[in-house]
């Protein structure tokens, strides 16, 4: 990917106006001048990795003014210290260990003073510090790299002749380094931005993983419940959840959420919902439509007025194979029972909008083969290319067609396929796609008297 590309809304500092074509004609040595000083600040000014700004620069200079040694320092303001960061000996780099304050030797006078410095023989002036270039110099110029009077760093080249560096050099760098200084800045605030997007990318992951761990995989000693659940956040992080919780022996409570909005606050608002239903059940395990008059107390009470919470909570007893179940503004669980498909229809206002909001509740007795699925809006809703969404008759359709030897991690598996199916290749999708799959067995055992492990 091209490195601009990667910047987003972040702009390049500066940029040099053309040189007119009257100059040309009228000043043909300055108008030359003028020309290479231009071409030279546009190239620098859109390089944004700083290693190689560093060399671009120190090859440049070099067809503008001739040197043996070229360094770079810049100023760290946290330290209060000019830093060697680049230095070139001919053509090769060499090591950059420098560290100097302001108004120590030649360069921390310079970027002291704000002011270039020229000196003809550094053997007779007591500021030069000589450093480990491998080189005799005997005349330095040093130009300071300011932006609007703030100190960047200096440019330093020295060379072993004396009385190497000219006026009129002073005068090219001097215009050229307001441009080295932008195309500095452009580099310094590139990689900050990288850096930020890269940290931002390590505490997503991190997020993401956390978020998985709180999501269950499955549920054992529930006799004749096979249990599957499918999650695809549609970011790195999702608003949706579920959970399986027990709720005593052969007795297995879930829910299934989805947060108004998506990303960091939804994600974090869906783990607080998890954390408070797991400490509800713990002091106070109690029917479907009690849970969430129970959770709704405690999401207003967190005052987070901006979102919401549309939410299932149901409890399957194994001995009677009845699920209980109420609704807090989700979409209708599907029952398939013989090929035929069946909503189960409840209603009730989502989480964390009103207080003391009382909830309906249903029973339906299930039989060997019944099949019950909860899923999040963003199944129906997923689009393709043309906005179509997959839209609840193609759900029914594979739900009809389901055979009896599809466990429940293959129907979630071909809820999901059929999904992707729809969007199509590189249509990214625009919601969280959440579901858990019940499929009632035939499992003739009696022992009801386990609590069901949650793994």
């Amino acid at each position: 990917m091209d490195e601009l590309s990667k910047l987003g809304a972040f702009s390049l500092l500066g940029d040099a106006d053309p040189v007119p074509e009257s100059l040309l004609v009228s000043y043909p040595e300055q108008a030359k001048t003028l020309m290479l000083l231009y071409e030279v600040s546009r190239e620098l000014t859109s390089i944004l990795d700083r290693q190689e700004l560093l060399r671009r620069i120190a090859e440049r200079v070099k067809k503008i003014v001739d040197y043996d040694v070229f360094s770079v320092m810049l100023w760290n303001e946290q330290a209060q210290l000019l830093e060697s960061v680049f230095a070139m000996r001919s053509k090769d780099s060499i090591a950059a260990r420098l560290r100097l304050p302001l108004h120590h030797g030649l360069t921390g006078t310079a970027a002291g003073e704000r002011r270039i410095l020229r000196i003809n023989d550094v053997t007779e002036d007591p500021r030069y510090i000589r450093g480990e270039t491998g080189v005799e110099a005997r005349s330095e110029l040093v130009v300071p790299l300011l932006m609007q009077d703030r100190l960047v760093g200096v440019l330093d080249l020295e060379s072993t002749e004396p009385h190497a560096f000219t006026m009129e050099h002073e005068r090219i760098l001097s215009t050229l380094a307001s441009y080295v200084a932008i195309a500095l800045e452009n580099a310094r605030l590139y990689e900050e931005a990288r850096e930020s997007e890269r940290r931002l990318r390590d505490d997503l992951d991190t997020a993401r993983e956390i978020q998985l761990q709180l999501l269950p995989t499955g549920a054992r000693e529930v006799p004749g419940l096979d249990l599957a659940a499918g999650y695809v956040p549609a970011r790195e992080l999702g608003g949706d959840f579920y959970d399986f919780l027990p709720f005593g022996q052969g007795r297995l409570g879930f829910m299934l959420g989805d947060v108004s909005g998506k990303g960091t606050a939804a994600a974090l608002y869906g783990s607080l919902a998890i954390g408070t239903v797991r400490e509800i059940v713990v002091d106070h395990a109690c029917e479907p439509a009690c849970m969430l008059a129970l959770l709704n107390q405690r999401l207003l009470g967190a005052r987070l007025d901006s979102r919401f919470i549309a939410m299932l909570f149901a409890i399957y007893d194994a001995s009677t194979r009845k699920l209980t179940l109420a609704n807090a503004g989700g979409p209708y669980p599907l029952l398939v029972r013989n090929g035929q498909v069946r909503a189960i229809c409840l209603e009730g206002v989502p989480l964390g909008l009103i207080p003391d909001t009382q909830y309906d509740e249903t029973t339906v007795e299930l039989a060997p083969g019944d099949i019950v699925l909860f899923a999040s809006d963003g199944i129906l809703e997923s689009e393709n290319a043309a906005l179509e969404e997959f839209g609840p008759e193609r759900l029914r359709a594979l739900l009809s067609a389901v055979s009896r030897h599809d466990t429940a991690r293959d129907i979630s598996e071909q809820i999901l396929a059929a999904t992707d199916g729809h969007g199509g290749a590189g249509i990214a999708p625009h919601d969280d796609r959440t579901l858990v799959v019940l499929r009632v067995t035939d499992d003739t055992s009696s022992d009801f008297s386990k609590l069901p492990i949650i793994y």
